[in-house]
């Protein structure tokens, strides 16, 4: 691509702007289309490249056409004698903001008036107003011309779209616009992706002090949505003084002007209009709008035609990103909306624009409840989680809006969704604001079922001693403070997790007292018909039972709570609690060595429970029937996915607590023997090529900042890059890796993927006999000051041993980013946790 000082050779006749850019990036193909398009002889066809504001509409048709005038005239189809080269842009971006311009041609007169002084038709100039379109369409008849029309869709004249499709055939016209007009052969030019603004950054930074790491770039990725404009903005705002972090930090306010410069005019044609309800209904919605929820929110569920026009009229704005299911707007427009536009609250509990959006997601959580599968149930709710969680984000700092009681009561409905799935830091850090908005909507009951069952058991699952007391405390003096006529049932709630969650093992080690206070709770449950509560009282009861080897008893307890439980098979905890007792049935199955007996009553438990750490602990327990009834191998894969689901959920505890020893024992054996016979089987020599492609990978993980990265954001890292890999391989019709499944907590694929491997990992890089890197190795590591190259022989034995174990995932990328991990967390320490 030429650079803007090199020679070109233009028409006579000729108004055309100088490239202010040095190359473009990511544009070439749409560049050559365009070209392609105004060269073709037959049929002429005039072209409108549009898509959003900021993304280089206006840069790409220069380029354009300075490529075709460049041309000698031998060399094309179709030579212009003359270019002219017209302007709509209302408004120019400066460091000083937003400055109005008046438009150089905002109607059909501009329009000729322009073009005649190019083309120096004076004479049409002279004729009278009403006369001139016809005069000057006559002379363009007469002479090829090129017309660039920029920023058409700013032209309120109607005339002028009438007048740019009548030219004559020797003419062509070339327009941009931000929305798609019925004008010409449509090119859409969209967001730039994260290597091309890699690319870009790297250009605009050349020759300067201005460095953005690599996690810089890629957070200015995610803000800006890949638009050029922008990525341009907030490099000028660090030449300026301003810090990288402050930028990123507060993105819709440094970029405030450029906000408005992109998107006001856009505002000001659908502000009051379904078309603006739609768009700030879309806003409050952080991943994305399903149709039914758009639809919800904004308030035209009874007005469907309104509703489908004003979804046109957004894609035809250029802001929404729609695909079958979801709508989508592009980072930067709802910077713009929820920052500068977004109504204010009504302060009632009528129909509010935010009333509606929580209504909306509190029945898409009802609906999703409702189904009769625990996967089902989940699938639907992980859907839409990730707006529930910016609902709750959004409501925390609300506590004077109607919206944050109604989002209270949404935590309370999806926080046993949370604890299962491992949501954990969402569910405690919700619940700093939403349980004191349920206590004081006298939600008595749900308030103490989620701080008790479910907070309160992450923190004992987390070992946080300090915190759970407090639970309890709190609980207490709720108590103090409730109706008489309630105090029964929620004592008995606080003295069944008071028992189960305050140091139980110490509980169970006095089994006498908490056997004879968990009977008394269970009566009382009884008393008050909550069979619910009776039964999780008497699982636990059967739990103390088992653990005091009176396993008769303990059986006893368990079938009564699937006899309690069973009839109510359409609920949550009807299945919840069928399925736990189940597997309770099957471990002690398990324990008396009646292993073909324990098997379908853990697969039933597995289908049934919702817990991930219940689900985790059925796993285990399969594995170890299957390898008491010598199946080894089905046992051995069992307990790899045990395992990763407790990684996924962060647990410091075993998953399989009542047989610690077969865990502890029998597990790394088998493990050590998969992996000695899989390296001896498939142990992999790289070739030289692939060396130097790794030497070239570590090489751009130092200059991109990556080296730089915590353990954290390299798991995010490698995340990103498995996830591409599983989607390919997904296209395959290839099954996806056990590790890929999701199906346990919320880490990304990079976590799952480093735990789902470790032991294999560590079995061929750290033990004396193993075929990869050896202890002694590791000392040798090269890891200070972004420096990479000692990592060269840890690479290149991991991807080995990965493609032992992922033969149809493992690339040297992967292998890439676990050795930085690895070198990150200390790989001699990593080594040593064998």
């Amino acid at each position: 691509m030429p650079e803007v000082s090199e020679a070109v050779t233009v028409p006579v006749q000729s108004n055309l702007p100088l490239r202010r850019y040095r190359s473009l990036v990511g544009r070439e193909n749409v560049v050559r289309h365009a070209i392609d398009i105004l060269d073709e002889e037959h049929p002429a066809e005039n072209v409108l490249i549009y898509g959003p504001a900021g993304s280089g509409k206006t840069s790409v048709a220069i380029e354009a056409v300075h490529r075709m005038t460049a041309v000698k005239p031998q060399d094309r189809h179709l030579h212009f004698d003359a270019l002219v080269w017209l302007s709509a842009r209302p408004a120019i971006l400066t460091v000083d903001g937003v400055l109005r311009s008046p438009l150089v041609c905002g109607t059909l007169s501009d329009f000729v008036t322009n073009i005649c002084a190019v083309l120096g038709r004076t004479d049409v100039m002279r004729a009278l107003p009403d006369e001139q379109p016809a005069l000057l369409r006559a002379a363009l008849s007469q002479k090829s011309t090129l017309i660039v029309a920029d920023d058409l869709d700013e032209v309120e004249d109607e005339r002028v779209l009438s007048f740019l499709s009548s030219l004559p055939g020797v003419c062509r016209v070339l327009a941009t616009a931000r929305s798609q007009l019925d004008f010409g052969k449509p090119v859409r030019l969209g967001p730039l992706s994260f290597p091309e603004v890699q690319d870009l950054l790297r250009q605009i930074q050349d020759g300067e002090d201005i460095r953005l790491s690599y996690a810089e770039a890629t957070r200015l990725h995610e803000l800006c949505g890949g638009i050029p404009l922008a990525i341009v903005w907030a490099v000028n705002l660090v030449r300026l003084g301003y810090d990288v972090s402050h930028i990123l930090d507060n993105f819709g306010e440094t970029t405030s002007d450029l906000l408005k410069f992109c998107f006001f005019k856009a505002w000001d044609s659908v502000q009051g209009t379904p078309v603006g309800e739609l768009l700030v209904a879309i806003a409050l919605f952080s991943d994305g709008a399903s149709l039914e929820l758009a639809r919800r929110t904004s308030g035209l569920t009874d007005r469907r035609l309104d509703f489908d026009r004003a979804l046109v009229k957004l894609r035809r704005l250029g802001v929404l990103e729609a695909t079958a299911t979801r709508l989508n707007l592009l980072p930067m427009t709802r910077t713009y909306i929820m920052g500068s536009i977004m109504p204010q609250p009504s302060g009632s509990d009528g129909d509010d624009v935010r009333t509606r959006w929580v209504d909306a997601l509190a029945d898409h959580v009802a609906r999703s409840l409702a189904q009769p599968r625990w996967q089902d149930c989940f699938d639907l709710l992980e859907v839409e989680r990730a707006n529930i969680e910016s609902l709750f984000e959004w409501a925390r700092t609300r506590q004077n809006e109607t919206v944050y009681a109604r989002a209270s009561a949404l935590y309370s409905d999806v926080s046993y969704f949370l604890f299962c799935r491992g949501y954990w830091s969402q569910l405690v850090d919700h619940g700093n604001w939403a349980l004191p908005a349920l206590r004081a909507q006298g939600l008595g009951e749900e308030y103490l079922t989620v701080l008790l069952t479910w907070v309160s058991r992450v923190h004992l699952l987390r070992g946080d001693e300090v915190n759970l007391r407090a639970c309890f405390d709190e609980a207490t003096d709720f108590v103090a403070t409730s109706p008489p006529d309630a105090r029964l049932l929620y004592e008995a709630i606080i003295d069944y997790n008071r028992v189960t969650h305050l140091n139980p093992q110490a509980g169970e080690h006095n089994a006498p007292s908490s056997v004879q206070k968990l009977r008394r709770v269970a009566d009382v449950f009884r008393e008050l018909g909550r069979d619910e509560w009776f039964a999780r009282v008497v699982n636990r009861l059967g739990n103390m039972l088992s653990a005091s080897q009176d396993s008769d008893a303990a059986i006893e307890a368990f079938t009564q709570v699937i006899d309690a439980s069973e009839p109510y098979l359409a609920l949550a905890w009807g299945k919840d609690m069928t399925g736990i007792s189940k597997g309770n049935l099957g471990i002690l199955a398990n324990r008396q060595g009646r292993y073909e007996e324990a098997i379908p009553l853990l697969h039933q438990s597995q289908n049934l429970v919702a817990q991930a750490m219940d689900g985790a602990v059925a796993l285990m327990e399969l594995a170890i029937a299957h390898y008491h009834l010598g199946q080894r191998a089905q046992a051995l894969a069992l307990a790899i996915q045990a395992r990763t689901a407790a990684a996924a959920l962060d647990l410091a505890v075993s998953i399989a607590e009542s047989d610690t020893s077969w865990e502890k024992e029998v597990l790394p054996q088998l493990l050590a023997e998969s992996a000695t016979a899989r390296a001896n089987v498939n142990a992999i020599a790289l070739d030289p090529e692939t060396v130097e492609q790794i030497d070239q990978l570590l090489q751009q993980a130092t200059e991109g900042g990556m080296a730089d990265l915590s353990s954290v954001h390299l798991e995010e890292q490698l995340g990103i890059q498995l996830q591409e890999l599983v989607l390919e391989t997904a296209a395959t019709a290839t099954p996806p890796p056990q590790w890929a499944s999701g199906d346990y907590g919320p880490l990304n694929l990079g976590r799952r993927f480093i735990e789902y491997h470790k032991e294999s990992i560590r079995s061929q890089l750290c033990l004396p006999n193993c075929q990869g890197l050896k202890p002694e190795y590791a000392q040798s590591l090269s890891f200070r000051n972004g420096e990479t190259g000692g990592l060269l022989p840890l690479v290149v034995s991991l991807l080995a041993t990965l493609n032992s174990i992922e033969p149809a995932m493992a690339v040297p990328v992967v292998a890439v980013f676990v050795a930085l991990w690895l070198a990150r967390v200390d790989l001699d320490r990593f080594c040593r946790q064998m």
